[in-house]
């Protein structure tokens, strides 16, 4: 695809973002847990809990690295008495992510101009990447995307989105 001359998909793509919300991350002490405690939560990297709408809500980004993403009140309370078992490191991070939905058409197209979708989601629901050179947590839902990127990439990542929908 030409960025001069952008398809239809490309063309209807939707952005909704940046927005700013209530973001931790959990990182355990070892990987994979051996605790009872992490039994509910999910275990294999790629990984996605969601809320009852279909937002990820904990995302199992990496080994032993858990985003959660505008968490319940139950599930700081879970990260935190996992913390207080000395299973891992719960840390708020809500100045350093910034979260995205993409949708439309062209979605996929747009993201896979920079990383193969196929492969790097293949058997998961969320990754780390990078996206349009930005460090990234993307996860896959119907017919869209939620993404997180470091907060200073946030304009540069919007920008390159945008080049999409010119």
């Amino acid at each position: 695809m030409n960025a001069d001359c952008p398809s239809h998909a490309a063309a209807s793509l939707r952005i909704e973002g940046p927005l700013l919300q209530r973001t931790y991350e959990f990182q355990t002490f070892k990987f994979p847990p051996a605790d009872a405690a992490m039994a509910d939560l999910p275990l294999s990297p790629g990984a996605v809990h969601r809320n009852a709408s279909g937002q990820a809500t904990v995302l199992h980004f990496a080994p032993g690295r858990f985003l959660l993403s505008g968490p319940e009140p139950d599930i700081i309370r879970h990260f935190a008495a996992l913390q207080e078992a000395a299973i891992g490191a719960l840390v708020d991070v809500e100045g350093k992510w910034r979260a995205f939905a993409l949708s439309g058409p062209g979605v996929e197209r747009a993201l896979s101009s920079t990383v193969d979708l196929t492969l790097v989601l293949a058997e998961r629901d969320c990754a780390a990447l990078y996206l349009f050179d930005c460090p990234a947590v993307l996860a896959h839902r119907t017919h869209a995307f939620d993404l997180w990127v470091e907060a200073s990439y946030a304009a540069a990542l919007l920008e390159s989105l945008d080049g999409f929908r010119a």
